[in-house]
């Protein structure tokens, strides 16, 4: 099959992304390309996925300097040559609907984020009858006004994901450094409970006077740790050392979370409050647990002594390995291309 991935520009598409999208559509290209699909990636010319070609509007994700015409170039680029491929699938949200009328073979649109503006909503709604996937059920049920024709979740190759039964002791929280993602609740449950945090994430100008005020003052070195931005494999001896990942989302929905199964593959189980997808990723009382208060968990970090690591690693090889993602979106193509 001839395959069209159009990814984002804000990262690099490839398993060792910094960005979830970017990691999750590096995962796909490559087990696609194992299983011996033609994959012509749209993405950052950095990226270093295993496509058979590599079309870019730009060789480094977006980061100060974002661009409009390159992010509208990147899909247009896919579009241009829609002869050339069975099925063109557009992992850049709204954008690619501009163009699907104009195409002359399927298009599958995903849903990969849970917060739209009013404007993209209705954009939305205006191209409800496209083809779209979902990245989770909750995704699938936010949006189900539009048509989808499938549900494929994110998977990893676990060959990048070492398993550790006998973790250290500090609890780790790998994020955005922003309200919505809760790094102030984080620090409270690791005060309260007397344990090490270390915190991973970028940090952005916009959410200054929440960092000058909730989070830079909280910062010591000792038991409150920040890490900065991390590279991959930092990344992953982060997670696979830790105790528990901590996942304190709050006023968000979380349309999947890769972190969530990158700790658990690593055997190191998730706490997660209860917004979008977290009951799908996790499996509640058996690789962490998903809770609604704060005081529910401090409970479940206390109750992690009872979860095994190794219930962890076999529920996300079970199901969100990259292989299995790849032949259900195989199965996905097939049905929009005979359709």
């Amino acid at each position: 099959m001839k395959i069209a991935i159009i990814s984002k520009l804000w990262e690099n598409t490839e398993p060792e992304s910094t960005g979830g999208t970017g990691a999750a559509l590096g995962y796909l290209v490559n087990a696609l390309a194992k299983r011996g699909h033609e994959i012509t990636l749209f993405a950052t010319g950095a990226s270093k996925a295993k496509a058979q070609k590599l079309i870019a509007v730009r060789k480094n994700p977006f980061k100060d300097d974002y661009s409009e015409i390159e992010e509208i170039e990147n899909i247009a680029n896919a579009f241009r040559r829609d002869k050339n491929f069975d099925i063109i699938h557009a992992a850049v949200e709204h954008k690619s609907l501009f163009f699907a009328k104009v195409a002359s073979v399927p298009v599958l649109h995903s849903i990969r984020y849970g917060e739209f503006f009013q404007q993209e909503l209705d954009l939305l709604k205006k191209h409800s009858q496209e083809n779209f996937v979902g990245i989770s059920k909750a995704v699938c049920n936010k949006f189900n006004f539009l048509n989808f024709q499938g549900m494929v979740y994110n998977g990893l190759d676990l060959s990048f994901f070492p398993f550790i039964n006998k973790p250290g002791n500090y609890l780790v929280f790998l994020a955005r450094i922003s309200p919505s993602k809760g790094v102030h609740t984080a620090i409270e449950v690791a005060k309260k409970l007397n344990q090490k945090l270390i915190i991973a994430g970028k940090v952005s100008a916009v959410d200054k006077d929440y960092l000058d005020k909730y989070f830079w003052p909280q910062i010591d070195g000792k038991q409150i740790v920040y890490k900065g931005e991390l590279a991959f494999k930092d990344k992953v001896d982060l997670l696979k050392n830790a105790y528990c990942l901590l996942h304190p989302i709050e006023n968000i929905f979380e349309a999947f979370g890769m972190s969530l199964i990158e700790a658990q593959a690593c055997g190191t189980p998730v706490v997660s409050y209860d917004s979008g997808s977290p009951k799908e990723v996790i499996s509640p009382g058996k690789t962490g647990f998903v809770v609604s208060s704060f005081k529910e968990m401090l409970k479940a970090v206390k109750e992690l002594k009872n979860v095994s690591r190794q219930d962890s690693r076999d529920w996300v090889e079970k199901n969100f390995n990259s292989d299995l993602m790849a032949l259900n979106y195989e199965k996905l193509y097939n049905k929009i291309i005979n359709k």
